[in-house]
């Protein structure tokens, strides 16, 4: 069973990472399947993720409060 990841390459765009185990590891390095683009640690990756998303959500609040 593979796991499907679907994460935006800065590099290539592709959204595609494919896994040969059924589960994530929070230590697993996360490569592109398309160019092979070292994207960091999953754990590296959620943190950017969060981080955005909080960038994000912030104006959109600030926004309806007004």
């Amino acid at each position: 069973m593979t796991v499907q990841v679907e994460l935006p390459c800065p590099k290539c765009k592709s959204t595609k990472m494919k896994f040969e185990r059924p589960e994530i590891r929070e230590t697993d390095i996360i490569s592109c399947a398309a160019c092979g683009h070292n994207l960091g640690t999953m754990a590296s990756i959620r943190e950017k993720m969060n981080k955005a998303y909080q960038r994000v959500s912030r104006p959109a609040a600030g926004r309806k409060l007004q």
